[in-house]
């Protein structure tokens, strides 16, 4: 749509270095300007403010995730000069600032599918909570409790802003600052169920993971896998045996979660610990 709007005032050149898609979170867009496009950025800006009626501040990534806290930095543009708006999925609120906490829409299937998977009564652990979005959806469907985990204190703050905008929760979300190792440290065979979308670092929580599953609890692991290497579950084995673990497991589902690169993939598994 976005290369569509432009035709008319851009060459085709300047088209062809255009990328069609962009996060919108509630009613903030966050586009990609490449270099070679940089002085037309307020132009890109004024299409979408234009074309799409529910957006009104628009901003640019001005860099990738990033950082002990994983947040990526954003310009504004144009519109209404502002970070935080509030995003619904799944029948949930967030209120969230997208330049001081992790977001992503793009994994609301994931999310809606995790839901899925909770049964009534279960206790899980969110490793990297973020603003909540896994635990809230999840809490919203099932009465389960949640301990929503994570070291960024504004994302605690935003999670806990985010419960108040969802009182009709069948479950409870308790949002926790806290390091993810400590606290599965102090918490041993615990949980029935546990949550691990860090892609980047969940490897390195992964014997805190199994020590602080129940048996039969199911843990979803999310990292990134190159392509040629995601073509059966020898990727999995891989991860699990350097992890050295000392409880036996059974690997009961692994799918591909999203693209995030040229042959690289951000993917999932879901393993059960068996005793």
């Amino acid at each position: 749509m976005l290369k569509e709007a432009l035709s008319d005032l851009f060459t085709k050149e300047e088209i062809s270095f255009l990328s069609s898609a962009f996060d919108v979170i509630g009613d903030i867009a966050i586009i990609k300007i490449p270099e070679e496009l940089e002085n037309r950025e307020s132009a890109i800006a004024d299409q979408i403010l234009l074309r799409m009626k529910n957006v009104r501040t628009v901003l640019k990534q001005a860099s990738n995730v990033e950082g002990e806290f994983r947040t990526r930095g954003v310009k504004f543009i144009a519109g209404e000069r502002k970070f935080e708006t509030v995003y619904k999925e799944s029948g949930c609120l967030f209120k969230v600032n997208v330049a001081t906490v992790y977001f992503s829409p793009r994994l609301s299937t994931e999310r809606e599918r995790i839901a899925s998977l909770v049964l009534d009564g279960e206790h899980i652990f969110n490793m990297f909570a973020g603003l909540g979005t896994f635990s809230i959806i999840a809490a919203k469907k099932k009465n389960c409790i949640v301990e929503s985990v994570d070291k960024n204190p504004e994302a605690i703050s935003y999670a806990k802003e985010s419960l108040k905008l969802n009182k009709k929760l069948k479950g409870t979300v308790n949002p926790i600052l806290a390091d993810a190792q400590e606290f599965a440290r102090n918490h041993p065979l615990s949980f029935d169920r546990i949550l691990m979308p860090l892609p980047e670092k969940s490897f390195e929580f992964l014997s805190a993971a199994f020590n602080s599953a129940k048996p039969d609890a199911t843990i979803h692991y999310y990292t990134h896998v190159s392509q040629e290497y995601f073509e059966d579950d020898s990727w999995i084995e891989r991860h699990l045996g350097e992890a050295r673990l000392d409880r036996n497991y059974s690997v009961k589902n692994w799918k591909r979660v999203r693209e995030v690169g040229p042959r690289f993939i951000q993917a999932v598994a879901d393993i059960v610990v068996l005793f």
